[in-house]
Order: structure tokens, then sequence, then C-alpha cells
């Protein structure tokens, strides 16, 4: 079984090149039949059906077009709109800068070396799963008013913080390895879905659908085969921050980050800077996705081969390579329990004791 996991690895790398090249050449077809902008009347209903969220406003215009106004349908009530800047900043601002050093210094080193770093790498799994439940919580939570840039960006990164401190201890490797590989199948199902402007599939849960599938994927490479697993999602998740980091430098907040917010952010208070505006990704972007895609088995494969040791720095009698999750565990449990041998006397001495 090993054996034949080891022959079909080389057939791994083109075949995810070429699916990487599909998705960008669907996503640049689809330019030419992206969605219409919506006009300036004076009411206009938001028919996007596909970008359902948890109720359909009104969007009222102005006659001259300088004023829009969000309505509850149910109450008719204003819906008070922020700027639904989600903490990303603006242009190079303080909170643009910060989250630009964050996600290159967590994902060159995943990238290039996550199967070699164990403690890094299990922090960085929990921690970045933290990030993520703890930025989408509040932007889709604040008022109109939010939080500042800065404060929410200080928030999510303390929510890094302590994910990491758990997953670098003993008590979170587990838990570390684990979101490690649902991250990985996660970060894998953002890039195929922001491919496409107003993303992927038209029903805006589908795109939800097809993320979870990616992350049960994910889960459950890491659980049968762990070493193709980590070094699978070091270097999915590596080359996702690596990617959204240039992105940042070169589209700024128009880019990935605008991707990211309409498919996380579903407020009310930012529906008219975020749903109705819709995502609409720039060529540059499309490209750094499909490339950021194909370079995940090319990384995969260097660090299996240039870090050939196992994840966990201690050695054991099994092969790393065709171990399971569980079998590793297995394995250090062994290592642990104390060696206890009863010392049995030789028979010659029984022997010689007994005719003495």
């Amino acid at each position: 079984m090993a054996a034949s996991v080891r022959q079909s690895t080389p057939f791994l790398p083109p075949l995810w090149t070429a699916l990487s090249c599909l998705f960008v050449l669907l996503a640049l077809a689809s330019n030419a039949s992206c969605l219409p902008a919506a006009s300036s009347v004076t009411m206009v209903d938001f028919t996007f059906d596909q970008h359902r969220k948890r109720m359909d406003p009104t969007i009222v215009t102005s006659a001259d077009g300088t004023n829009t106004t969000v309505l509850n349908p149910s109450t008719n009530e204003v819906i008070a709109q922020g700027p639904a800047t989600d903490g990303g900043g603006v242009d190079f601002s303080v909170p643009a800068i910060i989250w630009l050093a964050f996600v290159f210094t967590v994902g060159a080193p995943l990238a290039l070396a996550g199967i070699r770093l164990w403690r890094v790498t299990t922090g960085a799994g929990v921690g970045l799963a933290a990030t993520v439940c703890v930025w989408a919580a509040f932007i889709n939570t604040v008022s109109a008013q939010g939080l500042s840039d800065l404060v929410l960006t200080i928030i999510s990164l303390a929510a890094f913080a302590i994910g990491f401190l758990i997953g670098v201890l003993n008590i979170g490797r587990m838990a570390g390895i684990l979101l490690l590989g649902v991250l990985g199948g996660f970060s894998i199902g953002i890039r195929i879905v922001l491919l496409r402007p107003g993303l992927l599939i038209p029903i805006y849960v589908a795109n939800w659908f097809l993320l979870a599938v990616f992350m049960v994927i994910g889960l459950g490479v890491m659980l049968y085969r762990q070493r193709f697993g980590l070094v699978s999602a070091c270097a999915a998740v590596g080359s996702f921050l690596v990617a959204l980091g240039i992105d940042l430098i070169l589209q700024k907040q128009s880019g990935m980050s605008a991707g990211l917010r309409f498919l996380f952010d579903r407020n009310s208070s930012h529906y008219l800077a975020i749903v109705h505006l819709g995502y609409h990704p720039p060529l540059i972007t499309q490209i750094l996705l499909g490339v950021s895609l194909g370079a995940i088995p090319v990384l995969a494969f260097a660090q299996h081969k240039i870090f050939r040791g196992p994840f966990r720095p201690t050695s054991t009698e099994f092969d790393s390579d065709s171990m399971s999750f569980t079998e590793e565990n297995v394995a250090l449990n062994q290592e642990k329990e104390p060696e206890t041998r009863t010392a049995t006397p030789a028979k010659g001495s029984l022997l010689s004791s007994r005719f003495s």
C-alpha cells in the first residue's frame, strides 16, 4: 500500500498544475460574461439571487444618483452602512502594513520548510484557525460605526498569538496538525472560488458547500497519510499567504482582499460596500491565484525531498513516509512507555543453588 502511494506521488504535481491552469482559463474566459453593474434608478431591487444573505435589502437611489440608501424590506427602515474595510486598512496604512508583515512572516516559512518546523507549524495551524474565526465573527457582527481597522487587526492577531501558544504546547499538537489539514483544503478551495468574478458558483451558499468539501478532504488526507498531508497543507497554506501578501502590494485592497471580504462578510451594515458592489478580481489577482495553486505540488514535493526526517523530531522504527496519523501516534506512545523488564536468573544459577 505504501509503495503504491509512493509510485503515484510523482503524477500529482503535473495533475495539480494542469487543474490550476484550467481554472485560470475558465476564470479569464468568464470576464466577458461578468455581472452587469446596477443602474441608478429611483427604486432598484437587488436581484442577484446568487449572493443571498440573511436578508435581501432594497437599494434606493436618489433621482440625481448622489444618494443611495439601503432599506430593510420587512420594516422599510434604513439600514445604516459602514465603510466595510474589515480591518484591512486603506492603501498602505498601518493596519495594511501589519497584515503584510503577518502573511509573509507566517506564510513563507510554512511554504518553504513547514514539514521541518514542528512546533512552529502546529502553532501556526491553531493560530491561523483562531484568526479566521475571530475575524469573521467580528466583521459580521459589528455595527455601521464598527471598530477601527487597527483595533480589529490587533484583536485578530491577538487571537493568532493565543492559538499559536496553544499549538506550540503538547496539548495542542494534535489539534494543530488536524487544523492545518483543514486549513490546507480551505486555502485551496478559497483560491478556486475567488478565480471568477462574483465567486465561482452563482449561488453564494454553494461556494461555502464547496469549501466545506475541500476542508473535509484536507482533514481526511491528514488522517490517512500524515506526512503527505503535512507537506501538502504547509505548501497550500504558505502559498496562499504569500500570494495574498504579493496581491496586497500590487492591488492593495481591491484584489484578493476584496474577494475575502466578499466571501466572508455578510453584515447588513456592509451590504452596500460588499454585496451590492460585488467582486470583480483584476487580471493580476487571477494570475496570482492560479500560480499559487500550481506552486502547491512543487513546494510540497520540494519539502518532501529536502526534509526527509519525520515531522516530530523523534526517531522511531517506523517509516514516516508510509505511516498514517494513527500509526505515528501509537509509535510515539510506545516510545514514552518505560521499558520494564524483570531480570530472570540464568538456568545454570538455579541448578547450582538447588544442589548447594
